[in-house]
Parts: structure tokens; sequence; C-alpha cells
């Protein structure tokens, strides 16, 4: 590299360097080193300064050479044909163009990605969702004049490796079989509940089906009675927003988390005068974030936390004693889901990467590749089969964790892609048939879906969707019996619907 080629900033430094080498020859005949010292210390500065500059140049020429892609994918579709028009009549695939602006919106995922989590243990994964958006482009780019094509499907092949066994996970029943056309489900507006001042973070049904708690932000912990609506009692839970509920105990037990770093356990008891009231148990204070998302495991008996602190807790009860800890470098940890039959956890968060765990032990078992998006829900259907994870980006992805495919070093990819909300998705839970899957998002609607089916069979709202802004839906919990869907928003708001014949 010649002079010319130099940053003044780094023949400054190289003149400053000399000039200190100079300096200390010349200060070992003499008393006064100073200088010496003085010059030193400006050019260790000046280095400094360089490796800021450095950095910042590389940045810069990354995120050109980005935006010049995006240019370049932008210009060639703008140059693709418009389909030829169908008749109303027949049935046609979705227009080419919609295809085209979805597969846009996931690359401009995929730049807001790199954008914000410049990692350098990230640059593969990311390279994967480049090449797949490429080849569907080039696809849709090909086949631009045939609007009956079916569009391109890719599954990403999981290679297994016949030397080495599989880690082990149970076996689980195939999955069940279900009708090509499902029947969509009638839901009637029992009631509404507005007894909270802020937003319903977390709702939970006990498992006998009548009694349902309600955690808020504004601090309370509300018991409400299932069937009709009537408040037994309330206590102020926590110094912060409540964030988590769950019930224990066969239903005379729960637990919240909090804002405020803290699990506590709760007693439901009734006095001689047939008051309700709510008994602190225990404080469990081993977290050193906020306690986002709590789930019980029936086998072994067991509560199980997630925090901003990036850890995944497994508590003992009754007592709430710590069983293990398990540290996600991943990132913050916004959900979890639990699969008994299966003895895992699902953790995922602010990275998006969904992460496996083994229930008891908090050992890791692998995770679930094929997103980039945070995830701020997660829900594991009843048989063990099936998960599903809901993103800031309104996607809900879907995984198949069958066992003999998934092992350690070859995570599994998702076996479809929901285009779901307009917004975050906040909350996810699957029927207890395993039939449908309920999501709630932040642009105000909850919608139905069937295995069968990539579009919502059915969409419901806490208020009316003609009014312009529609309240975030936080939470949702169904009964046991499915007979009861109830929804939280974030203005506080409880919905409760009772399915219909």
């Amino acid at each position: 590299m010649g002079w010319k080629q130099l940053h003044w900033l780094e023949i400054a430094e190289l003149v400053v360097l000399g000039m200190a080498v100079i300096a200390i020859v010349l200060a070992l005949s003499t008393p006064r080193g100073l200088l010496p010292v003085a010059l030193l210390a400006m050019a260790l500065s000046l280095n400094v300064a360089n490796r800021f500059r450095a950095q910042y140049l590389s940045r810069k020429r990354l995120f050109k050479e980005i935006d010049k892609l995006h240019q370049q994918l932008n210009a060639q579709i703008q140059q693709l044909p418009s389909p030829p028009s169908t008749s109303k009549d027949s049935p046609t695939s979705p227009p080419l163009r919609d295809t085209l602006v979805s597969v846009e919106q996931a690359l401009n995922n995929v730049v807001a990605y790199l954008n914000t989590h410049v990692l350098a243990e990230r640059v593969e994964q990311l390279e994967k969702a480049y090449r797949q958006l490429t080849k569907e482009l080039r696809y849709l780019s090909e086949h631009a004049n045939e609007p009956n094509r079916e569009p391109l499907l890719v599954e990403p092949a999981v290679t297994v490796d016949a030397e080495k066994p599989p880690t082990q996970l149970p076996s689980v029943a195939s999955t069940i079989s279900v009708s090509p056309v499902p029947a969509i489900p009638l839901w009637e507006n029992a009631y509404q509940l507005n007894e909270h001042a802020d937003a319903v973070a977390s709702l939970a049904i006990s498992p006998d089906g009548q009694w349902l708690a309600s955690a808020s932000w504004d601090r309370t912990l509300r018991l409400w009675e299932l069937a009709t609506g009537t408040l037994k009692t309330t206590v102020t839970a926590h110094s912060q927003g409540v964030l988590a509920l769950v019930f224990a105990s066969g239903g005379e037990q729960l637990a919240t988390g909090s804002f405020d770093q803290t699990i506590k356990l709760w007693k439901r008891k009734i006095d001689e005068q047939n008051h309700w009231r709510l008994e602190r148990l225990e404080t469990l204070t081993a977290h050193t974030g906020s306690v986002q998302t709590l789930v019980l495991s029936g086998d072994p008996f067991l509560l199980v936390s997630g925090s901003y602190d990036q850890t995944v807790k497994q508590w003992k009860l009754p007592k709430g004693e710590l069983q293990c800890s398990s540290y996600d470098s991943s990132g913050t940890i916004y959900a979890i889901a639990v699969c008994s039959t299966a003895k895992a956890i699902a953790s995922a968060g602010g990275d998006g990467r969904v992460t496996l765990w083994e229930l008891g032990t908090g050992n890791p078992i692998g995770f679930l590749a094929g997103n980039v998006s945070s995830v701020e829900s997660l829900a594991i259907s009843t048989d063990g089969q099936t998960l599903a994870a809901g993103c800031v980006d309104g996607s809900i992805k879907l995984w198949q964790l069958d066992p003999t495919r998934f092992q350690a070093g070859r995570p599994l990819q998702p076996i479809r892609t929901l285009n779901a909300h307009n917004g975050q998705v906040r909350a996810l839970i699957f029927s207890h048939d395993t039939q449908t899957l309920v999501s709630g998002g932040a642009d105000g609607y909850i919608k139905l879906w069937h295995p069968t089916r990539r579009e919502a069979i059915a969409a419901l709202t806490l208020s009316e969707p003609a009014e312009p802004r529609l309240s975030a839906i936080m939470s949702l919990t169904l009964s046991p019996d499915g007979q009861y869907l109830v929804a939280g928003s974030a203005d506080g708001t409880i919905k409760i619907w009772h399915r219909g014949e």
C-alpha cells in the first residue's frame, strides 16, 4: 500500500509512533521523560481512532452492497409481465403480483435483520434464506405467463448421517387423520369483562374448566367464574406489571411472573363466609430479568419459566424449588412451550431461533432453523408432533417435531409458513384435539387455522371490525373441553366466546 492510499489519520499515527520511538531513544540520555510518554499516548489515541474508522467504513460498504442488491431485485420484479386475466368462475392460483410482493416482503425482513444484527454466527442462516428467495423469484420469472401453475413449494431436505444415531426423543403417534374440508366453528359472544386498567398479558383456565384467571400490566391478578363472568377475588400480585400466569396443583395453586423479576405462587382459599381470596405462598427470585412466560408440565410436574435474562428455569412444585436452569446465548426469551410426551421444552425470543431443551434436566437438544424474525409466542400440539411460532412480522411458522429426522447439528426446517396477521403474533394456542390453531395478533384479530388450510377458516375481534383501530390481542386461552375461548386485549378488555352447535 502506497502513501497516497493511506488516510491522514493513518499517516499521523505512523509519524507520531516514529517520533515516540526517537524520543524514547533520546530520553535514555536525558532526565526528561515526559515527551516520549505524551507522544506514545497520542499514538495510541490515533490507533484507536483508526480502528473505529475502519469498522465504520466496513459497515458502510456492507450496507451499500445490500441496498444495491435490493434495488436490482426490485428492478427485476418491475420488469416481470403482468399475468393474463382469468374468468371469475374458473379456479386460479393467487395472483402472481401478490406472490412477488410476499417474496419482496420476505427479502425486506432479511435486509432489516442484517441492518440490526450483523452477527457472524448468523451469516450462514441468512445466506440460506437469501438463496431460497432468489430461487423463488427465478421460478416466478420463468413462469410469469402461467397463472394457473401451482406455486413453488420448497421443503429443504434434511440429510441423515447413517453412521451417527439421531438424538433420542420419545416416539410419538402418527399424525391424526383430518377431514379435507374443515367445519367452520361457530363462536357466540358470551360476555365481556372490563375490570382491568391495563393490558391483559396472560389468561388461564383451571383444569376443571370452572375458573378463569387473568393477569395484567396493572399489577393485579383476578379470578373469575368462567360460566358467568363473576369476579371472585382480586389481588395486587406484584410491584410491577404481571406478564405471565398459569394454574397448578389441579387449579388450587397459581403462579405469576412479572416485570419485577419474580415468580409468585398463590393458593386459592375460601373462608367461612364464602369469601374468596388468594394467599401468597412463595416468592421465587432466581431470575435477573423480567419473567416473560410461564408454562406447566404435567409429567414431570414442573413449572417452567422464560425470562429476559436469557434463561429457561424449571421449578419443582408445590414449593418452587429450582431444579435446573438453561442459558440461551441467542438472546432474550419471550415465549416457551412444553411437550410432556416428547419430554421437551421449546424457547424462543428476540433472536428468532427456536431452541429445544430436555424437560427435567435442561440439557440442550437442538434448535429449529428457517426463521430470522423475532418470536413472540409458541405452541405445541397436544400430540407433540407440531410446533408453531408466532413472529413479529405477522407470520406463523410450523415445524414437524419428527424424532427420526431431528439430530444434533442438523436442525429442522419449517413445513409451512402462514401469513397470519398485520403485526406481531402475540398469542398462539392449539385446541386439545390438535385440529385447530388459534392465533391473536397486534392487528386486533383472532384467527382460527386448520392443518389442511393455508388460509384462516374463521376470524374474531373484541370489537366491531368496522372500527378504525382494533385493540391488539395480548393473550388467549381455551377451556379444556374446547367450549370457551377467551381473549385479553391491550386496552384491558377480556372477551369470552362460547362454542355454538
